[in-house]
């Protein structure tokens, strides 16, 4: 099983260094390049779980 860290949300300032953090999450779930890479929904429904676990 894979261990996967993350920065959290909560720790970033502003809204680019959440998405910034929310991409490596993406990439080490995934793999690189993921954001750019995968459908459009999906990473909106990724970037809502990821901000319900992690963000403020």
């Amino acid at each position: 099983m894979k261990t996967y860290t993350s920065k959290s949300a909560k720790d970033n300032q502003d809204n680019s260094s959440v998405w910034e953090a929310f991409t490596e999450y993406l990439n080490s779930v995934y793999f690189e390049g993921a954001t750019e890479t995968l459908e459009e929904e999906l990473v909106k429904f990724e970037y809502a779980v990821y901000l319900s676990c992690y963000g403020n």
